[in-house]
């Protein structure tokens, strides 16, 4: 078992160190520090973390809660200190135990079979999350395959695969079909863009979202700007900014 130490006082370290040794001979002390800035900068810099931490609380330059506003702490921590004022506080935390000093041999014995009863359960248990997320990260986002579109007084399902194009007129939304038929929808460009595959629909513009099925050509705008022809035709130019014409047209050669 790997662990830290955190105490401002080298001689107290010392002798939990000692103690942890008559214990667990096998236990390795990676590091004593003894401030707030010395534990935020270990933490940022180790490649091999702790399984456990021993913290003081008051310490050189602050308390130790400080290291938990400021970072990420990922491993469990015993805490050690004088007073029991903090107890609560440090229960709130990433805490296995609280052992009020001086620091009895049995205090800690209990301490460290709580760490191997629970947090070695918990371990496994985070293990066992961080696969079941990995698997839906791997998983195929799945889009929208329909929109509810109103047309006069009636509600519609339309198919996306239908959709030539989406635009923004007024602050409202409408969209034309591959059949030239307008329809309106009641949400925003930037909700129907999150629900779209963006293989298949690039956003041409704040006002303009076009299917690639609807691209007929796109010609050289002033200052390399692009202007679309779509099918069906719209009566407004469609224009790509020069800043995403790149990205438009690498979109479009994929």
């Amino acid at each position: 078992m790997k662990v830290l130490i955190v105490e401002d006082e080298y001689s107290v370290a010392k002798d939990l160190r000692d103690v942890l040794w008559e214990i667990n001979p096998d236990i390795e002390v990676m590091a004593i520090l003894e401030s707030v800035k010395e534990v935020i900068e270990w933490i940022s810099s180790t490649a091999q973390l702790p399984d456990l931490g021993f913290f003081d609380i008051q310490i050189a330059d602050g308390n130790s809660f400080q290291v938990f506003e400021q970072t990420k702490v990922p491993f469990p921590i015993i805490f050690t200190t004088a007073f029991d004022e903090y107890a609560l506080q440090a229960f709130k935390l990433n805490s296995i135990d609280y052992i009020l000093k001086p620091i009895k041999k049995s205090d800690l014995e209990i301490a460290l079979n709580k760490y191997k009863k629970y947090y070695t359960n918990f371990a496994q248990y985070e293990a066992l999350l961080a696969v079941i997320q990995e698997l839906k990260n791997n998983q195929p986002k799945k889009y929208k395959k329909n929109f509810l579109v109103y047309f006069k007084d009636k509600i519609l399902p339309l198919a996306v695969e239908d959709i030539a194009y989406f635009y923004l007129e007024r602050q409202v939304v409408h969209c034309i079909t591959h059949q030239s038929k307008k329809y309106f929808i009641d949400q925003s460009l930037e909700l129907i863009q999150s629900q779209l595959n963006p293989d298949a629909f690039f956003r041409a513009s704040r006002q303009f979202l076009v299917s690639r099925k609807a691209i007929k050509s796109a010609s050289v705008y002033f200052s390399r700007k692009l202007k679309l022809e779509l099918s069906p035709s719209f009566d407004k130019e469609v224009i790509i900014s020069k800043l995403n014409s790149s990205k438009f047209k690498k979109w479009l050669t994929e």
